[in-house]
């Protein structure tokens, strides 16, 4: 049995094809016929959540190394680090940020090994061809950018520009959706990274539905416009896969990496904290980025002063819970440990104090159903993400090829922190370790699992804030994994 699975690891390649901001209820059969045939011959995950912040670029990084932000360190898609350039901010869709992190900083960028360090150490490659932003498409392999094509950056990579030279120019967008991009990517996967065999995992990402649904709302035309879309890419890298004669040999993942809500707006966080600070006469100042609000460098924080912002926050009718990470600050009344949000933190680039703003089941326009009093003041933005609502943090997760049960359907939690040591354990990679997440044991074939657990423990945790106003955190534990499911 131990020589058949290590037999089917050694020529095994994955696929992880990836939609931002796919909904696993905007699954639509007539829309993506792909997806429901795949459906018919796969694993389907219908328990699969996030990390927080329900992030692109937070869950893309937790995605590759397969531990949750408080041992990664990508906690925000937009991070406030000290030291780094003028204002302290790092923006992780931009690639010259993430090049020049660890020159400015003295230290990693991303904390833990990626999926692409760790085939390295063994003689393979992890290739990505994406078309999110060329920040994003880096944090898979942020190490070796060589390896990774985006429509918008070389990466001051020669080889790079030579690809791009190859593929040629992206044709101007024709729709509402960026179509053009996402074709790009997939024909960069399809023409180059498939027909590399020591490309052992691959990555397609693309960045639809997600910018459809910022822009237009879910349920849009536009965002059905996007649904064809990614199921047309997904047909092109089937046909390549049947002509390549890969069929037998590859796994594929086709996962999204958070959900979407309709957005309510309520002003920004910035906004917010200026406003507190004038009406309490505080003398500390705050920086804010997302739902988060960080002490601004080089100043003495009055704990009193925060005792008092969180009051603040706490009384505001947009506002569910508050998250602290230093311990003086959550012993406060209503305030719940951040380390629920990001798992034990190994680093200090958490911020002060988590916003999650209130939701509810109400339906926009379109009869979709979720919205959250989100903390913007854009009067553009439909439907965003990044809280911990269940419409935020549920997302969409299906396995396919002969590693996979066939028409199985699994309710068991996972996330996508168990993606990276599930594609090591396919691959053979069984020495590698440390990661948060664990194996999706219960979608492989018995003769791949020998030695695991296969019935996992299941536990469901209710922390409650002790305020009547407020909902409490669930949190699901598989094992020893940890996965945040709502509020």
């Amino acid at each position: 049995m131990v020589f058949q699975a290590e037999s089917h690891a050694a020529n095994r390649r994955i696929l992880i094809i990836g939609t931002d901001g796919l909904r696993p209820d905007s699954f639509d059969p007539e829309l993506m016929p792909t997806y429901a045939e795949l459906m018919k011959r796969g694993t389907l995950f219908t328990s699969f959540h996030a990390a927080y912040p329900s992030e692109t670029r937070v869950s893309m990084t937790t995605l590759t190394t397969g531990v949750y932000p408080g041992r990664h360190g990508v906690v925000g898609n937009l991070k406030y680090v000290p030291g780094f350039g003028e204002d302290g901010l790092v923006q992780t869709g931009n690639d010259k940020h993430l090049l020049s992190y660890s020159r400015m900083k003295s230290e990693p960028f991303i904390l833990c090994p990626t999926l692409g360090d760790r085939l390295h150490e063994h003689g393979k490659c992890l290739a990505v061809a994406a078309s999110s932003s060329p920040g994003a498409s880096l944090l898979w392999n942020l190490n070796h950018p060589e390896l990774v094509v985006n429509p918008s950056s070389w990466y001051g990579v020669s080889k790079l520009e030579q690809l791009h030279n190859q593929l040629g120019n992206v044709p101007e967008e024709r729709s509402r959706v960026k179509k053009e991009r996402a074709l790009w990517a997939a024909r960069a996967l399809t023409d180059i990274h498939l027909k590399n065999p020591d490309n052992q995992v691959m990555v397609l990402w693309l960045s639809e539905p997600d910018a459809s649904q910022h822009d237009y709302g879910l349920g849009s035309p536009e965002n059905k416009e996007a649904l064809r879309l990614i199921d047309h890419c997904l047909s092109e890298v089937l046909k390549a896969v049947e002509r390549e004669g890969l069929s037998e040999q590859l796994d594929i993942f086709l996962i999204s990496d958070h959900g979407h809500s309709t957005v309510r707006a309520q002003g920004s966080l910035q906004g917010h904290i200026q406003r507190a600070c004038d009406e309490l006469g505080l003398q500390s100042k705050f920086v804010t980025t997302g739902h988060y609000v960080y002490a601004a460098a080089e100043q003495e924080l009055s704990n009193q002063d925060v005792a008092a912002l969180i009051s603040w926050l706490q009384a505001q009718e947009w506002c569910e819970l508050v998250f602290a990470g230093p311990s003086e600050f959550v012993d406060l009344r209503g305030v719940l440990p951040l380390e629920l949000l990001l798992g034990p933190i190994s680093h200090n680039r958490a911020p002060l104090i988590a916003i999650q703003p209130k939701w509810n089941d109400a339906a926009n326009e379109y009869g979709i159903p979720g919205t959250t009093q989100t903390l913007t003041s854009s009067s553009v933005l439909l439907s965003t993400h990044g809280t911990v609502s269940p419409y935020d943090i549920q997302a969409f997760c299906m396995g396919v090829g002969s590693s996979f049960k066939q028409g199985y359907v699994s309710n068991i939690p996972c996330g996508i922190v168990d993606i990276a040591p599930t594609v090591c354990h396919l691959i053979g990679l069984r020495s590698e370790s440390g990661f948060d997440g664990r194996i999706l044991a219960e979608a492989l074939q018995p003769e791949l699992i020998k030695g695991l657990q296969q019935e996992p423990e299941v536990k469901k945790t209710k922390v409650e804030s002790g305020l009547k106003s407020a909902k409490g955190l669930n949190v699901l534990t598989v094992n020893r994994t940890n996965y945040v499911v709502g509020c």
